[in-house]
């Protein structure tokens, strides 16, 4: 019986900390649309945040979305499971289990001014901007600044110096 209610404790620890860390994720990609300068072509319409798998972070940013702006452009929040659906979104999250649809995802926004943040290790050596990591039981990003430059995006210096630079 003791050994049940300690699985219990742990499954019910692990659960709230996965929570925590898809809020923290969430509100993240929501910052970084302060933080991020989009070229004047693509200020019209809905601001498109894409997310890859990952229907938790989907939610937990829909929720945190609902009536908010980046500028003037009303946030929208769209969640696939297959590369192939993606769009030409300003922010396209992949999550950790998707990653192996990246080489897809890179095709799909090519041209695109479209910032691409992941949570894999080694995703920022294959073409993403921000990539989530957790250090030290605290969830962090690494960032390469060319990755972003490199999509047309002006990135602000206070976002580079809260992250981990990779370049």
């Amino acid at each position: 019986m003791r050994k049940i209610l300690m699985i219990g404790i742990m499954l019910l620890l692990s659960l709230s900390s996965q929570a925590q860390e898809e809020n923290y994720i969430s509100l993240y990609l929501l910052n970084f649309t302060r933080h991020i300068e989009w070229p004047e072509e693509t200020r019209e319409g809905n601001f498109v945040i894409e997310v890859l798998g990952h229907v938790s972070v989907y939610e937990r940013l829909k929720e945190l979305a609902e009536g908010k702006k980046a500028g003037s452009q009303p946030i929208e929040v769209r969640n696939y499971m297959s590369a192939s659906n993606v769009g030409k979104p300003h922010i396209m999250f992949v999550g950790h289990w998707q990653s192996r649809q990246m080489q897809e995802v890179l095709q799909k926004i090519e041209g695109h001014c479209t910032l691409l943040v992941t949570e894999q290790e080694g995703m920022i050596d294959k073409g993403s901007a921000i990539n989530f990591i957790v250090r030290e039981g605290k969830i962090q990003y690494e960032f390469n600044k060319d990755n972003a430059l490199n999509r047309g995006l002006v990135v602000s210096s206070r976002l580079w110096q809260m992250g981990i630079s990779q370049n």
